[in-house]
């Protein structure tokens, strides 16, 4: 099986989390969606520089005036192979099995996946609790798997309406995932922060 490097890896784990492969009349557009407060930091400073490195191209960048929508996106017929070859979808992605289809990077994978479909946010007082949670089970196995080798302890899948999700809740554990995979989208890093600003003085 194909070794994606780190950044591609990380790619691919954004792309499984807000991205999505469309055909137009002429082209394959690549496409990424995020909010264009919370997340405009991330996608212009890290995800459009990403795509430039790993793939030689300039993400153009939208915003729709009735929500508050952004989006990054390139018309490439190259880049939006590669990425199918590599398990995106063209299309909707509820309608496909959502698996890497070659060895990732695992840090960077789940990066870019909890950097775009991920959050933190504060269980009671200054407990902070990690979720993942995606339309495709298959994808939510695969990375609570992969936390697990790490030496991770998760809750199980649960589906809640139409997505699965799990959560990882001891606080630790917590703080080693932001160490160890370093998130890289600054309204996570900035609710972490938040979270923990909340403890007791004198604690640790």
């Amino acid at each position: 099986m194909m070794r994606l490097g780190e950044e591609e890896s990380e790619i691919l784990g954004i792309m499984f989390g807000d991205g999505s492969i469309y055909r137009t009349k002429r082209k394959l557009k690549v496409e990424i969606t995020g909010h264009k407060m919370d997340d405009r930091e991330y996608m212009l400073n890290h995800v459009a520089p990403l795509f430039l490195r790993v793939y030689g191209v300039r993400m153009r960048v939208s915003y729709r005036r009735d929500s508050n929508t952004m989006r990054l996106y390139t018309y490439s017929q190259e880049v939006a192979m590669r990425l199918h070859m590599l398990g995106m979808p063209i299309g909707p992605k509820s309608r496909a099995t959502l698996l890497p289809h070659a060895d990732v990077e695992p840090e960077s994978f789940i990066r870019g996946l909890f950097d775009t479909d991920g959050c933190v946010y504060r269980k009671y007082g200054c407990y902070a609790q990690v979720q993942f949670k995606s339309i495709a089970r298959e994808l939510m196995e695969f990375v609570r798997n992969t936390l697990i080798l790490m030496g991770f302890h998760s809750s199980r899948i649960i589906l809640d309406e139409t997505r699965y999700k799990f959560y990882l809740c001891r606080q630790e554990e917590v703080r080693r995932f932001f160490e160890f995979i370093r998130p890289a989208n600054p309204k996570h890093l900035k609710r972490l922060a938040g979270i923990w600003s909340r403890k007791p003085t004198g604690t640790a």
